[in-house]
């Protein structure tokens, strides 16, 4: 995982918080890494941003980033797409703050 200054980690909790929000208010079931969230599952040794689940039919992974650590969090991207892609109608996501 990379590391980030303190004004970096703020922006990249932000950015998690709000999309996990977005879930919830759209109903999902909704876990994010952030205190006052359920915590996400560990999938293949890493624990996702955010994990939303709709109905027990759709589910999504989003992993967001920092233009620091899009490219060295690989391992991670990874383990989450061999998740997404073992399931059906289940997806995974970066997405990269500014």
């Amino acid at each position: 995982m990379a590391q980030r200054t303190p004004q970096r980690q703020s922006v990249h909790d932000q950015k998690v918080d709000e999309i996990a929000r977005g879930y919830i208010n759209r109903g999902w079931e909704t876990k994010a890494d952030l205190s006052g969230h359920p915590q996400p599952d560990t999938i293949y040794g890493h624990i996702p941003d955010v994990q939303a689940v709709l109905s027990n039919k759709w589910e999504e992974i989003v992993e967001v980033e920092t233009p620091e650590s899009l490219d060295t969090d690989k391992d991670q991207h990874q383990a989450f797409k061999r998740y997404a892609n073992e399931r059906p109608h289940t997806e995974f996501k970066i997405e990269v703050t500014d």
